[in-house]
């Protein structure tokens, strides 16, 4: 699959899923806050390795408006990424993406709730991450088996397949750093298909190997994203 075809397309659902819990309760009774993340995406592009900035604006409310200035004084408008408009995000595009090491510092996000103005600092720290080979991919009883080496700068992983059509057809949940084996089924309780694989199909395999910041927690740890390395396989169905 051509990697232009999907980059940009499916970013933003990364955790959506996971971290809408945390996000969907519209409680006015409660004060206004929101945190910013920044984090760096980090994949193969035409065979290049190189970097993109994503943003997130969590909120526990709705806003009406986002951006984020990066060092350096650019400023970027982040739109809605959830219904109720708690979440805003900026998904990098393939322009965006660039052999050049992300610039590290402080990231300010101003957002905007009932017209009154907040604002939020994330720290961006880059290790450069390693991606995590895939070891072997394979179908047996409708039941596509994906097996890893472990990663020692990895705090979770999550696997997406994409479809021919650069279209997201299955994401995992968060998994957890000791996982080395993961099994996907159409009835997988472990993640979510948004359609029925096909026989003889190919799908892009997606490996995500997450860093969270070094303050993260188990409660926040999706808001709070450093790194992300993307390997790549293909499996047919």
């Amino acid at each position: 699959m051509d990697t232009m075809m999907k980059i940009g397309k499916t970013l933003t659902i990364l955790f959506l899923v996971a971290g809408l819990f945390a996000c969907n309760d519209d409680d006015n009774s409660v004060p206004f806050e929101v945190i910013g993340d920044v984090y760096v995406i980090k994949r193969t592009v035409n065979d290049e390795v190189k970097y993109a900035n994503a943003y997130v604006a969590w909120g526990n409310q709705p806003m009406s408006h986002a951006e984020v200035t990066v060092p350096g004084g650019a400023n970027f408008t982040l739109n809605p990424a959830s219904e109720n408009q708690n979440i805003y995000a900026k998904e990098p595009t393939l322009a965006e993406y660039s052999t050049a090491a992300p610039v590290e510092g402080n990231y300010q996000f101003l957002v905007i709730n009932e017209d009154i103005t907040h604002e939020s600092t994330d720290l961006l720290d880059f290790d450069n991450i390693a991606f995590t080979p895939i070891s072997s991919a394979d179908i047996d009883n409708n039941i596509l088996s994906v097996q890893w080496e472990t990663n020692s700068a990895a705090d979770g992983y999550q696997i997406r397949l994409i479809n021919q059509s650069g279209d997201l057809a299955f994401s995992s949940v968060a998994l957890p750093k000791q996982m080395v084996r993961f099994d996907i089924g159409t009835n997988t309780a472990s993640g979510a298909w948004y359609e029925t694989p096909v026989a003889d199909n190919v799908y892009t395999i997606e490996f995500l190997t997450i860093r969270y910041e070094d303050d993260a927690t188990s409660l926040d740890a999706v808001k709070n994203i450093q790194e992300i390395a993307v390997t790549e396989g293909e499996v047919t169905w």
